[in-house]
């Protein structure tokens, strides 16, 4: 093939396992266009994945396949063999979840064209099988390169998420001193409620404290998540 064309966007997904290849026309239909195509999930955010293809990629244009084992499994797949045209291969990734930044939802597209021995463009469909089975073995010869990748990624996110989740309890520590002071003066002020620059003072240390409560019990969730996501990458 000439190339891998590689389309992000972030796409509500559902009902597939990860890892195993399916038909994705239906979804395909419902959130982009009308076109047939294979899908597949992986447990990776859609930037590694576009780095991992974008690796895969340079590795069969530098002629490294007998260097690298892990790749060789892709190129020996039928839609490979059987693409004597060189016809493109189109790639749609996106999010499985919304919430979810790192679980990925490839789509290979069936439809693509090529320009065969420098002739007018012509059109070529995949067979829906063929592209299953590409993305299959597509998986296994990205996981080495993408599974390190996310490793790096999610680290770093546990660790930002974990000094975000630090500097929030400081300023929650503090917010909470401040409204100590605010209740001391209102002890002793039992007409604080005329006091407007009091009262004003109240309602924003109040507001701050709720959004602040709010944002780390948010990130705590994130942090668990990331905790347990890198369980499973490292196992």
């Amino acid at each position: 093939m000439k190339n891998l064309f590689l389309a992000t966007g972030f796409l509500i997904l559902c009902g597939f396992a990860i890892g195993q290849a399916k038909d994705g026309t239906a979804e395909l239909q419902q959130t982009i266009t009308s076109q047939p195509a294979a899908l597949i999930y992986l447990p990776y955010s859609p930037e590694v994945v576009k780095k991992a293809l974008g690796n895969y990629l340079s590795k069969i244009s530098n002629r490294e396949q007998k260097n690298a084992k892990e790749y060789l499994f892709s190129s020996n797949t039928p839609i490979v063999k059987s693409n004597k045209s060189a016809a493109d291969m189109h790639f749609l990734i996106g999010l499985k979840d919304p919430n979810n930044k790192n679980e990925s939802a490839i789509y290979l597209k069936l439809n693509s064209s090529s320009n065969y021995a420098d002739s007018a463009q012509t059109g070529i469909q995949f067979e829906m099988q063929d592209a299953k089975d590409y993305l299959d073995n597509l998986a296994v010869a990205i996981k080495p390169y993408a599974s390190k990748l996310q490793l790096e990624l999610q680290q770093k996110n546990l660790t930002d998420a974990q000094d975000k989740n630090t500097t929030l309890v400081t300023e929650g520590n503090k917010l909470e001193a401040e409204r100590k002071k605010i209740q001391l003066k209102i002890g002793e002020n039992e007409n604080y409620k005329k006091d407007k620059g009091l009262a004003r003072k109240k309602a924003k240390n109040d507001k701050l404290i709720e959004e602040n409560i709010s944002a780390r019990l948010q990130l705590s969730n994130d942090i668990t998540q990331q905790i347990a996501a890198l369980v499973l990458l490292n196992n």
